[in-house]
C-alpha cells in the first residue's frame, strides 16, 4: 500500500510540474518581442532594350488606391467612381498587365 501512495504522490508532482511548464511557456510566448516585418522589396532586372516607362490604361474614372509589390510584379489596387474595386498586376520588366482581378463584396 505504501508503494501505491508513493506512486500517486510522484504522479501528482509530475502533473503539477508539467502544468507549470505549460503556463510558463505560454507566458513567454505572449510577452516575447515580435520581430519587425521587413518591407517587401521588388526588383526587376534591367535588360538592355527594356522600356523604363510604360503606359497603363486604367478603367474609365478609376483611381489608384494603393500600389504594392508581390512576387516580382506591381499590384495596383483600383477604385472606380461607382465604388467597385479591382487589382491589376503589372510586369515591371515589360510594362504589360498580366492579370486583372475584380473584387466583389460578400452578399
Amino acid at each position: 500500500m505504501r508503494w501505491l501512495k508513493a506512486a500517486v504522490i510522484i504522479m501528482g508532482v509530475i502533473i503539477v510540474a508539467m502544468l507549470v511548464t505549460i503556463v510558463v511557456t505560454i507566458f513567454r510566448r505572449m510577452t516575447a518581442a515580435k520581430p519587425a516585418e521587413a518591407p517587401a522589396v521588388v526588383s526587376a532586372p534591367l535588360v538592355p532594350g527594356t522600356p523604363l516607362s510604360a503606359d497603363v490604361t486604367l478603367p474609365a474614372g478609376a483611381t489608384i488606391k494603393e500600389v504594392t509589390g508581390a512576387d516580382g510584379r506591381l499590384v495596383l489596387h483600383l477604385v472606380t467612381p461607382d465604388g467597385r474595386e479591382s487589382l491589376m498586376l503589372l510586369d515591371p520588366a515589360t510594362g504589360k498587365v498580366t492579370l486583372t482581378i475584380a473584387l466583389h463584396p460578400a452578399p
